[in-house]
């Protein structure tokens, strides 16, 4: 699959459309819509970054073609993933950095 699959996937996946996805993730709408009409070749990487963080993926998974693997989630991992959508950004932040610190222990 290449990038654009893969994102068709999971914004399925997770029920979102464009809007939802530019407004969840902090990228703008006009650049989510023209990786479809002008295609991702000028991707950039902050762009790659936020689609990683938001989806819970590497960097890699998005750059590499090829298939993806299905992302099973616990019941546990997907309430906690629901609610961190729910979160503003500032919020966001607090948790990863928090996930930061704790996994240097």
């Amino acid at each position: 699959m290449n990038f654009l699959e893969k994102l068709c996937y999971l914004m399925e996946k997770n029920k979102l459309n464009r809007h939802s996805l530019s407004v969840a993730c902090g990228i703008p709408y006009n650049t989510i819509n023209s990786w479809y009409k002008q295609g991702y070749e000028g991707l950039k990487l902050t762009s790659l970054r936020k689609l990683a963080d938001f989806f819970d993926t590497s960097l890699d998974f998005w750059v590499k073609d090829g298939p993806i693997e299905e992302l099973e989630l616990d019941e546990e991992v997907a309430r906690f993933l629901e609610e961190y959508r729910q979160l503003s950004e500032s919020d966001r932040k607090v948790v990863r950095e928090t996930a930061r610190r704790l996994l240097k222990k």
